[in-house]
């Protein structure tokens, strides 16, 4: 058995909650918008075409947010494929945003002012908020614990941008901000995470921000 997991992280299709400009927490997540149960949809036919998995890298697990979103992409591009959702987690949620659950975002501009996570990555945006260093600690030690209990095969994340911008600020080292323009809805961003000496995680982007199944 290879001692590497194949992880393929999936933004969910375009929101309702962007749509409606509300911050789409727990409670003011409302699914997926028209374009992104289409953008779903084109990516269940890409996986028909070609399944994100393979000999060498069998299916393993298809793991999403708890976030209505992301399950919904999770079900229509998994579908045709016949495969159930293994479990959902808020280890794969995005940031918690605490009281402006639901708020709008011209509400929460109002209320608190601009604010940039990055800028202020230890000190979250309002009460109850989880701060960006204590979201991205929770998104990559969830994910580790995955790689570990799937070695040798290949897990689908149904989940959010700021999932994966953490994997990319944690094991590619570049800033989250780098990335600001992506990833994209229904986009594919793939690492090879293989465990090294003293079980220590060693990842290799494979792809990032594929949204081929967008332009077909």
């Amino acid at each position: 058995m290879s001692l590497s997991t194949r992880l393929i992280l999936i933004r969910h299709g375009a929101s309702r909650s962007t749509e409606l400009q509300i911050v789409g927490g727990h409670l003011g997540c409302r699914g997926l918008s028209v374009e992104g149960v289409l953008q779903s949809e084109r990516l269940s036919r890409r996986w028909l075409l070609g399944t994100p998995f393979d000999e060498e890298y069998p299916f393993g697990g298809a793991y999403s947010s708890m976030m209505r979103r992301s399950q919904e992409t999770a079900h229509i591009a998994l579908s045709p494929l016949g495969i159930p959702l293994t479990g959902a987690s808020c280890g794969l949620c995005e940031i918690h945003p605490g009281i402006t659950d639901g708020m709008t975002w011209k509400e929460v501009a109002e209320k608190f002012g601009e604010f940039n996570i990055f800028a202020n990555p230890e000190v979250p945006i309002a009460l109850g908020a989880e701060s960006w260093n204590e979201m991205r600690g929770r998104v990559i030690d969830f994910l580790e614990s995955l790689v570990r209990r799937h070695l040798g095969q290949t897990i689908l994340i149904f989940t959010h941008k700021g999932v994966i911008d953490a994997t990319m600020e944690v094991w590619f080292k570049r800033p989250p901000s780098n990335f600001a323009p992506g990833p994209q809805n229904t986009s594919l961003t793939t690492w090879m995470v293989g465990i090294g000496e003293h079980g220590k995680v060693r990842p290799v982007l494979a792809t990032y921000d594929d949204v081929s199944h967008l332009s077909s």
